[in-house]
């Protein structure tokens, strides 16, 4: 039987990431419409069909440098109602970014598997901050594990599987 290191076999997939590198900048990473002041220019405030722009932004705490593709995976996954909306997203950002800086961005496929171990990870963490009150005292241990369940079948679609052992006490 011959068994392979899921992780490996991703990271093959996935190596071009190294080769078409982004420089990386200062990112929000929670850039949402409650972290965000918009604006309209006063001749439009009535038109329903102008889209606002953003005044300020908000909230800075997860700041970090990183990858501007993440920040854009991020947003697609936090405002985007659907996949659909989320790759039109991907896409316009990537035509952007060829157009004006000559820079391949790659699939949307990756980075959303990033973003789910990402979120795996953070909601863990959360669940273990629980025990003394935990920073979300409104959500309980089962919402949080409703959410890792949620992001593991997430990756499941993506063509991850998981298998669940129990070793024999």
């Amino acid at each position: 039987i011959v068994r392979t290191d899921p992780l490996s076999t991703e990271s093959n997939k996935c190596c071009w990431l190294n080769s078409k590198a982004v420089t990386p900048a200062l990112c929000h990473m929670d850039l949402q419409p409650q972290n965000l002041i918009l604006c309209r220019r006063k001749r439009d405030v009535y038109s329903v069909n102008i889209v606002p722009h953003v005044s300020s932004v908000l909230d800075w705490e997860e700041a970090c440098y990183a990858d501007p593709r993440f920040e854009v995976l991020l947003m697609g996954r936090k405002i985007c109602a659907s996949r659909q909306q989320a790759d039109k997203l991907w896409a316009h950002y990537s035509q952007r970014l060829k157009g004006k800086h000559r820079l391949e961005v790659g699939p949307i496929e990756p980075w959303l598997k990033l973003e789910a171990i990402h979120s795996i990870t953070t909601l863990l963490m959360q669940s273990m901050d629980l025990v003394g009150g935990g920073r979300s005292p409104w959500e309980t241990k089962p919402d949080l594990l409703g959410k890792i369940k949620r992001e593991f079948s997430r990756l499941k679609a993506l063509g991850w599987d998981f298998v669940a052992s129990c070793a024999a006490a």
